[in-house]
């Protein structure tokens, strides 16, 4: 037997109505903050990637000695520039151009000690060769570099002492100190002036 269109109009009108409860409910517990998520509408919240830690360097500490192999400390107060040495060393080689070298001197270790006195210089800029230059003091010092290249990113240790050079330490062999404070020392490329430092006394 079929519905009659009583029966029909009345499934349809309970349809409504249970629709519109179940609509009603389901807006309530979305708007409700407080209401956990049922679970079929929890969703998982999108993991941060993780960032790299951020580098910090140390503050520098000046050291009480230099070390043949070891770049010395940066001076304070009395250089043009005073970033770290980077502990790449220095190689002879013949030959050797430089498009950007930005040579500076970092420090003067212990000025008028003669075992323990040392010049720093630094090169932060392009392979460098050093024949013929010259660091000279206000005080009429003067050293004249060899055959040596300093390269990229790396540092040189100039002992007054007497020793055996390496690639990273070079030694004059004086009997004497060079250094003393207030010295102004200049390095030079024949004319051209490479940088300048004002020692003081450590």
């Amino acid at each position: 037997m079929a519905p009659t269109p009583k029966q029909w109009a009345l499934f349809i009108v309970v349809n409504i109505v249970v629709s519109a409860v179940t609509t009603f409910f389901v807006a309530r517990a979305l708007m409700n903050p407080g209401a956990p998520p049922s679970a079929s509408m929890a969703v998982a919240a999108p993991v941060e990637p993780t960032q790299p830690p951020t580098r910090v360097t140390p503050a520098e500490t000046p050291a009480a000695s230099a070390t043949p192999g070891e770049p010395a400390p940066t001076s304070v107060g009395a250089a043009d520039s005073t970033a770290t040495p980077i502990p790449t060393g220095a190689t002879p080689v013949a030959g050797a151009t430089a498009t950007n070298a930005r040579v500076r001197i970092s420090t003067v270790l212990f000025p008028g000690q003669l075992s323990r006195e040392v010049v720093v210089l630094v090169n932060e800029g392009d392979t460098v060769d050093l024949t013929g230059w010259v660091l000279a003091s206000s005080s009429g010092m003067a050293y004249t570099f060899g055959n040596v290249t300093l390269l990229k990113d790396s540092f040189i240790n100039l002992h007054t002492t007497r020793g055996a050079d390496v690639p990273t330490d070079l030694f004059w062999n004086r009997s004497e100190p060079a250094w003393k404070a207030g010295d102004r020392l200049t390095l030079s490329n024949g004319n051209q002036q490479i940088a300048t430092f004002t020692v003081v006394e450590r």
